[in-house]
C-alpha cells in the first residue's frame, strides 16, 4: 500500500519539469558522478525531466568564453533540452559586454549565471553594473549563486525592473523556522525569485516556503551533477502541496521568467 502511495505521488507523468539550476563538468572539492551532458540527458529522461540549465563549471573556475563555447555545443547536440546560461568575468570588465553580446547574439544563450566566489571577485564590484545593464537592457534572468545581501538584491530588482533575479540555494538550505530575508524580497519584487537547489531536506520546509516567497517565485533546480536530479524533484513531489503549486515550482515560474510563458 506505501508502494503504491509513493509511486503515484512520485508520478511526473502530466508534468512540465525545466530544472532551473544544473551544471557541467568536474569540480576539484567534489566528487562529482555523471559530469558531462550525457549523463545529465539520462538522468533527466529517467526522473521525466524535459529541460535543464547548465553552466559549465570550466567557465565559473577558468575561462568563461571556454564555457559558452562548451554550453553552445551541448545546445547544438541536444536541441531543446538543455538552456544555456551565459557567463561573464567580473575581473575583466573590458570583456564582460563583448562576451555577453557572442552569446545572445550568436550562441542562443537565454540567462546569466554568475558566482561571485568562483570568480573571487565581490558583489560590491562595480564590473557586475556592465552584466545588470545588459540584462536589463535585453529583460534577462541572472541565477547567481550569492547575491551576498538580500537589500542588495532588492535594491538591484528596484533599480533594473526588467531584469530577473534568482538567489540560488537559499530556499533550499532553508531550516523552514528562521528568519530569512530573501524570501521577502521574492514576495515583495515581482522580478526577484529563490530555487529549492542544496542537499538538506527539512521537514515541511517547502510547505513554509510557499506563504513567505510567494507560489510564483520559487523555482525547482536539482545542481545536477553535484546532486542528483531525481532527489531534488522528490522534495517537490512529495511536499504536501496542491499540485497547481506543484507545477508552477516544477517549471511554469521558471519559463516565466525567462519570457516563454
Amino acid at each position: 500500500m506505501m508502494d503504491k502511495l509513493l509511486r503515484e505521488r512520485l508520478d511526473t507523468s502530466g508534468l512540465r519539469i525545466v530544472d532551473s539550476h544544473a551544471h557541467l563538468g568536474f569540480n576539484g572539492p567534489f566528487d562529482i558522478q555523471g559530469d558531462c551532458a550525457d549523463d545529465l540527458i539520462v538522468q533527466m529522461d529517467h526522473a521525466g525531466v524535459q529541460q535543464a540549465a547548465i553552466s559549465p563549471l570550466a567557465g565559473l573556475c577558468v575561462d568563461v568564453r571556454l564555457g559558452n563555447d562548451m554550453t553552445e555545443k551541448m545546445l547544438l547536440k541536444y536541441p531543446g533540452r538543455l538552456i544555456g546560461m551565459a557567463l561573464a568575468n567580473p575581473n575583466k570588465p573590458e570583456e564582460i559586454l563583448p562576451e555577453l553580446e557572442r552569446c545572445f547574439d550568436r550562441l542562443h544563450m537565454s540567462m546569466i549565471k554568475i558566482h561571485p566566489a568562483m570568480h573571487s571577485c565581490p558583489m560590491s564590484a562595480k564590473s557586475y553594473d556592465l552584466i545588470y545593464g545588459f540584462a536589463n537592457e535585453r529583460g534577462l534572468l541572472i541565477l547567481n549563486h550569492d547575491w551576498q545581501s538580500p537589500r542588495r538584491m532588492e535594491a538591484l530588482a528596484r533599480a533594473y525592473p526588467n531584469m530577473r533575479l534568482v538567489q540560488a540555494h537559499s530556499a533550499g538550505n532553508w531550516d523552514g523556522h528562521r528568519e530569512e530575508d530573501y524570501f521577502r524580497v521574492a514576495r515583495d519584487c515581482p522580478n526577484a525569485y529563490v530555487d529549492i537547489c542544496a542537499s538538506p531536506v527539512f521537514y515541511d520546509a517547502l510547505e513554509r516556503l510557499v506563504p513567505l516567497a510567494g507560489e510564483d517565485h520559487i523555482l525547482f533546480g536539482s545542481d545536477m551533477p553535484f546532486l542528483s536530479m531525481g532527489f531534488a524533484l522528490g522534495k517537490v513531489m512529495l511536499a504536501d502541496l496542491p499540485a497547481d503549486v506543484k507545477q508552477k515550482i516544477l517549471a511554469d515560474n521558471f519559463l516565466r521568467a525567462l519570457g516563454r510563458a
